[in-house]
């Protein structure tokens, strides 16, 4: 679903934004949205699980996965044939090898749902979002750290960025590690794929 031109946007798009992060309109044509989108919805997504917590918004993982008990990274599969063309086209853009990419999340958003300030635990690279079907706003705050505690002032640096359908962003460097993000409920019935590469 794409916004009229009389929807305002949540938040104009930092004219400066931090270090690390990237952000592409329309990475990704109308067409090569709408045959992902085909082939998205008709993936086995189970509601996301944290402990005894369900979230809103539902799942599939491919590719590497991480043990979060032994806090390592495990080999997986290939990722599946369909997402071969946009690994391409990231892996291009970021002017890293193809094979760097090797794990993808499709998540599903209804209206309402979201997800809370966290940061990505998985010892991957690049964390690269492509927003597909509807549109969100994802916000991103500095880490409270020994040397910056004070939690309102940490606050006051945050950012919002608006996920546009077909848009793509990347975390790195400092916004990777260093900066906490989330996206509040959003509005649209909207896909996102997550992929994640692996450290040089």
């Amino acid at each position: 679903m794409t916004r009229t031109s009389t929807q305002p946007k949540l938040f104009d798009s930092p004219t400066q934004l931090p270090l690390g992060l990237l952000y592409k309109p329309d990475f990704v044509s109308l067409a090569e949205e709408t045959a992902l989108l085909k082939v998205l919805k008709r993936l086995p997504l189970q509601q996301a699980k944290y402990r005894e917590y369900r979230a809103k918004r539902r799942i599939v993982g491919f590719g590497w996965k991480y043990d979060y008990r032994s806090g390592h990274i495990i080999p997986g599969e290939s990722l599946p044939e369909f997402f071969s063309p946009v690994v391409r086209k990231i892996a291009k853009w970021l002017d890293i090898p193809r094979a760097h990419i090797v794990e993808a999340l499709v998540s599903e958003y209804q209206p309402g749902a979201g997800i809370g300030w966290h940061v990505d635990r998985e010892k991957f690279e690049h964390v690269v979002g492509l927003s597909l079907g509807g549109w969100c706003t994802m916000r991103w705050r500095p880490l409270a750290t020994v040397q910056s505690p004070d939690f309102a002032q940490n606050e006051q640096k945050r950012i919002s960025l608006e996920l546009e359908p077909r848009s793509l962003y990347v975390m790195q460097n400092e916004i990777r590690w260093q900066w906490q993000h989330s996206i509040p409920h959003t509005k649209t019935h909207r896909f996102s794929i997550t992929f994640r590469t692996l450290s040089h």
